[in-house]
């Protein structure tokens, strides 16, 4: 397919293709004359074909680019993330986004515009998606001596089963609003005369179905690598369903109490009610209390509802509700079977439906 679209574009082929355990593509220079296109592995299994030829156009567009040693260079700076004074980086930005409305328009070369639209955002979504769930579900792990081999079969469940792309698209369309670069998959879709706003579902013709387990299970260690770097040598690896319920409470718990942190910073009070932080939401200032609402994609709607949602959440624990699906902690099963969306119960209270009786939240100080 590699050879196929660079004879397509009139460009010179890689000099070596491969895999990456991460959900982006992208494109190096190995020498004067050597380069390597390498595609993150959950493209194979989430693309399709169609799209994937429009992304190595993309990625093979940009190489040519890049043999012009100024470009190159500044492309260098951009990714480097350099701080640079306010009117250089939006010189820099425009050089860096005319030269992905030309690798755009090479991937509308080999393909048309609306299957090169669409491989723009679901590989935006995918990588968000990627690494939401690495940072949700599995970086917290290895602290506590498990490593989840099933690392991209597990993703790939919340992607197609549990409507992951969806759920995070309000809130990278929000974002990318606010992206004054034109960088972000709605400028760049608008540029080719497209406008889709639902995320693209499962593809139906995948370069393949799965790598295999083993192969998974490879790129899963070499996936949380940074973080076992930083934990204990001796760890168990298993699978997302085989994780002790215990070990979710304490991630959590975490969770709850951070929020908790944050809100007995804001007021100078360490004991809070329920009552108390939903003041604080009132007064506009729940993205003060969560940082990754804060600062990236989200699954929750609100900052409100990534506030409430840890506390609720270890409130229904504590009263006797289970999991339902480890891979869906949202949802709990009460006692006498009831399910519980905990998302949409933080919803309902952030618009005002009655409080629900929660004893004093309490955190431990740390030290």
């Amino acid at each position: 397919m590699v050879s196929e679209v660079a004879g397509e574009l009139g460009v010179r082929r890689p000099s070596r293709v491969c895999f990456a355990p991460v959900a982006e593509s992208g494109g190096t220079r190995l020498g004067p004359r050597r380069t390597e296109l390498w595609i993150g592995l959950p493209y194979l299994m989430g693309f399709e074909r169609a799209e994937l030829r429009a992304v190595i156009a993309f990625e093979l567009a940009f190489l040519e680019a890049r043999r012009s040693w100024l470009l190159g260079a500044l492309l260098e700076v951009w990714k480097a993330g350099v701080r640079m004074k306010p009117a250089v980086q939006r010189e820099i930005g425009a050089v860096v986004r005319a030269l992905v409305t030309e690798a755009d328009r090479a991937g509308c070369r080999v393909s048309d515009p609306r299957t090169t639209a669409s491989a723009v955002l679901r590989g935006m979504l995918m990588s968000l998606s990627f690494d939401w769930f690495v940072h949700r579900y599995a970086a917290d792990l290895p602290a506590h001596r498990y490593l989840p081999l099933d690392l991209y079969p597990a993703w790939r469940w919340k992607v197609h089963k549990d409507d992951l792309l969806a759920r995070l698209m309000p809130r990278y369309l929000e974002l990318s609003a606010a992206d004054s670069l034109g960088l972000d998959a709605t400028s760049r879709m608008a540029e080719l005369g497209v406008v889709l706003d639902q995320p693209p579902g499962p593809a139906a013709d995948p370069i393949m179905s799965t790598p295999g387990l083993a192969v998974e299970a490879r790129f899963a260690r070499c996936r949380l690598g940074d973080v076992l770097a930083c934990t204990p040598a001796m760890r168990r690896e298993l699978t997302f369903p085989d994780v002790p319920d215990t070990i979710w409470d304490e991630i959590m718990k975490c969770r709850h109490d951070q929020v908790l942190r944050a809100a007995a910073a804001l007021t100078g009070r360490e004991h809070l009610t329920l009552a108390d932080l939903m003041e604080i939401l009132a007064a506009g200032r729940g993205v003060e209390l969560v940082r990754e609402h804060r600062e990236g994609v989200c699954t929750h709607p609100t900052a409100g509802v990534c506030v409430l949602f840890p506390v609720l959440h270890r409130h229904l624990r504590m009263r006797g509700y289970r999991y339902g699906q480890a891979l869906r902690q949202r949802e709990l099963i009460g006692p006498g079977g009831d399910h519980v969306d905990v998302v949409r119960l933080a919803e309902a209270i952030e618009r005002g439906d009655p409080l629900p009786e929660i004893g004093p939240l309490r955190y431990q100080p740390a030290g």
